[in-house]
Order: C-alpha cells, then sequence, then structure tokens
C-alpha cells in the first residue's frame, strides 16, 4: 500500500503527460517505381540483383550495365 502511494505521489509531481505526436501523412505511391529482383547480368554471367523497370529494361545494382527491354 506504501509503494502505490508513492508511486502515485510520483505521478503527480511528473506532470502532465507530454502531447501526443502528430500523425504523419503517407506519402503518394511512386509511379514507375524500379522492381527489386534478381536476373542474369550480361557482363558478369551471373544472377545479380537488378531494377526492373516496367518498359521490361533492367539495370544491375553491381555492376550497372543497363539491358534495353522489349518495348525499349
Amino acid at each position: 500500500m506504501l509503494a502505490a502511494l508513492i508511486s502515485r505521489v510520483r505521478a503527480l509531481r511528473a506532470g502532465p503527460a507530454p502531447a501526443p505526436l502528430p500523425a504523419l501523412e503517407r506519402p503518394a505511391p511512386i509511379e514507375g517505381a524500379d522492381i527489386a529482383d534478381f536476373d542474369t547480368c550480361p557482363r558478369e554471367n551471373r544472377r545479380t540483383p537488378h531494377a526492373m523497370r516496367a518498359d521490361g529494361s533492367r539495370r544491375c545494382f553491381r555492376c550497372g550495365h543497363e539491358t534495353p527491354g522489349q518495348d525499349s
């Protein structure tokens, strides 16, 4: 009982609770964002992570080699 009383006194001395943080707005989705996937890199002749674009082209994350897509 004494511990509860001490806890209550400490809470009252601490002051009011801080104000809640404002809600952050969610950013709009990025149109035409690249998708990360693994594919065979022609320069390195092995599967590496690539940025896949909507037009079918891709860019190797390791060496930066650009491979044109079917639509480009």
